[in-house]
């Protein structure tokens, strides 16, 4: 087997689990819930104690993916990508985020709504590669980092009400990007077997 031919298989394999998962979509759900929910809690909540809520609830965006897929039908998490072992290091290397995270927290809490918006996307591409479909997935990652940066930037009074609304919004948008594009590969590809 040459490498082209091994290449060729294995973005077969990846385009195949994004098609079954489709796209994952029940992840950045989740993800806008949490977003939302931090958007409505800078309107309730000081700097400080949405900081702290934002850490601890950040633990719970995985948990909610797996109940809006149960209830959703979405198999995302039966679905085995062949790159599986890079999605695990993906996300061990996202949580390198967290010192910086703590540290704004205790020092510059300002800054807090920054990294998290930032630092939680930083798996977002390897996700996309594994699942042979990167562009939906790097670019959700780059303009959330613009968007993140421009908002906290030149919008200061919303760091903790509009930026998260900016984040639910963009991953509301990226859900219906997957949906609708991880459709199209499941056709292309049930074509390409008829």
């Amino acid at each position: 087997m040459t490498i082209a031919e091994l290449e060729a298989g294995l973005k077969a394999h990846r385009l195949s689990a994004y098609a079954a998962a489709r796209g994952g979509w029940p992840v950045p759900l989740a993800g806008a819930t949490y977003w939302g929910v931090l958007a409505f809690l800078g309107t309730r909540l000081d700097e400080s104690n949405w900081s702290l809520v934002a850490a601890v609830m950040s633990g719970a965006i995985f948990p909610v993916a797996v109940l809006y897929a149960a209830i959703l039908r979405n198999p995302f998490m039966k679905v085995k990508a062949p790159d599986q072992g890079a999605i695990f290091m993906a996300m061990g290397a996202m949580l390198l985020f967290w010192p910086m995270a703590v540290a704004a927290m205790w020092h510059f809490n300002a800054l807090t709504p920054l990294i998290l918006a930032i630092g939680m996307s930083g798996h977002w591409p390897v996700f996309g590669w594994s699942y042979g479909r990167p562009v939906p997935f790097v670019a959700h990652a780059l303009v959330r980092a613009v968007v993140s940066f421009g908002i906290w930037e030149y919008l200061p009074e919303g760091r903790f009400t509009l930026l998260p609304a900016a984040i639910a919004g963009l991953y509301l948008i990226t859900v219906a990007i997957l949906f609708v594009d991880s459709g199209l590969v499941a056709k292309k590809l049930r074509q390409a077997a008829a």
